[in-house]
Order: structure tokens, then C-alpha cells, then sequence
């Protein structure tokens, strides 16, 4: 907010249209509310997902579930799915009933992946994931691990599966896609830091916890 020439009561109702909203605020929405310029409105958006940034170096434990999505624009033709083209890959780690750590990484490879998982998951956690051959070796990284097999359509088995992080990513996308339409690659950790801590400070006060994160 540090020299902007619009009035603080409308970065604050900004900030309070974000945490009433479970689908994301868009620019024209924004544009409409305060009554500003389209570029005025991306940009308070932008700068309010920057604030929802969680920089705490809280480590996820007990059970955690991971799993990768894509996420990007229809292309026609050309390959579907893992190898498509205009895609983003995120990566995604979620405690059961707690907090969720979700990042865009390079590549669906085993160092992306297991970097993100040595910074975001504490040694000794089960780790349950599917079938796909990168998380093979976790239980030699110090991790419980245990997989469900979705290409033969097992979805659980026992205390194992990949419901939570499964149903994240259902949410996230219906809201990209219901409010924005499409992100960017360039800005997609902005949304992804909207949308993470909003799951992360679900049981609190939204609004609080984002004025928190003013200094």
C-alpha cells in the first residue's frame, strides 16, 4: 500500500472481498466493487495474493498425501495430458485435516518433486501418493510410504489414498476456471498462495490473518 494513490478503505474492502470469497476475486469484479480502472483493480489483486504468501517454514507431519496436476489453457490437437503443451505443473502436499503446501515446479521428475517434498515434509511422516514410479524411493528418504495403484482403479486401501489432495485440486481448478478463466504460468503462484492460504486459515478469521500479514 506504501504510495498508492487509492484510498486505504478500498484496499481494505479488497482484502475483505478475498476473504468472504471460497472462488477467488477477479480484476473485473474487483474493477466493479471499488470502483477503479481495470489496471488499478489486477494490480491490487495481485498485490493482496502476494500478501496471502505463507512464508512460515512449518513442516507437514502425521499422514500427508502428494500428488501432481496440470493446470493450463485448451490446446487443439496435439497431446492431452502429461506432455501437453501450454500446461503448468504444480505439485501439491496436503496434511490430513491440516495444511496444504503447493507450488509450480519445472518438471514431472523425481528431483522436482523431491525437493519440494525435503523442504515441505518432516522425516518419519507417511506419505501416501499413487502408483507413479517418482515416489518409489521415498521410504529410503527417511519417509512411511504407501501407494494406490489409479490405473487399476483403486482408489483406497485402507487408511491409504489421495482423496484429500485429490479434491484440492478439483477446487482450485473449478475456481480458476469459474473466475478467472485462465492463469498464466508467469502468475500462477500468486493464485496458488490465494488459494493455499485460504484452505490453510480456513477455521480462522480470513480477514484477520491477511491483516497479519501487513508490515
Amino acid at each position: 500500500m506504501e504510495g498508492t494513490t487509492t484510498e486505504l478503505t478500498k484496499w481494505f474492502f479488497a482484502m475483505y472481498l478475498f476473504s468472504v470469497s471460497k472462488n477467488g476475486v477477479s480484476a473485473k469484479e474487483l474493477q466493479r466493487s471499488l470502483g477503479v480502472t481495470y489496471k488499478c483493480a489486477w494490480r491490487i489483486g495481485h498485490k493482496i495474493r502476494d500478501l496471502m504468501s505463507e512464508t512460515g517454514n512449518d513442516l507437514l507431519k502425521g499422514i500427508v498425501e502428494v500428488d501432481e496436476s496440470l493446470i493450463g489453457g485448451k490446446v487443439k490437437g496435439g497431446k492431452r495430458g502429461w506432455g501437453a503443451e501450454n500446461k503448468t505443473c504444480l505439485f501439491g502436499m496436503i496434511e490430513r485435516d491440516g495444511g496444504v503446501k503447493v507450488s509450480v515446479i519445472n518438471e514431472r521428475t523425481r528431483e522436482s518433486i523431491f525437493q519440494e517434498i525435503n523442504k515441505g515434509v518432516a522425516k518419519g511422516t507417511t506419505v501416501y501418493s499413487d502408483e507413479f514410479r517418482a515416489y518409489k524411493t521415498l521410504s529410503t528418504e527417511g519417509y512411511i510410504h504407501d501407494s494406490v495403484v489409479h490405473s487399476k482403479n483403486q482408489w483406497k486401501m485402507n487408511d491409504c489414498h489421495t482423496n484429500s489432495i485429490e479434491g484440492y485440486w478439483s477446487n482450485l481448478k473449478k475456481s480458476i476456471l469459474g473466475t478467472h478463466t485462465y492463469v498464466s504460468r508467469k502468475h500462477m503462484h500468486r493464485y496458488l498462495n490465494e488459494f493455499t492460504f485460504r484452505h490453510n486459515n480456513r477455521k480462522g478469521n480470513i480477514f484477520e490473518e491477511m491483516l497479519k500479514q501487513i508490515n
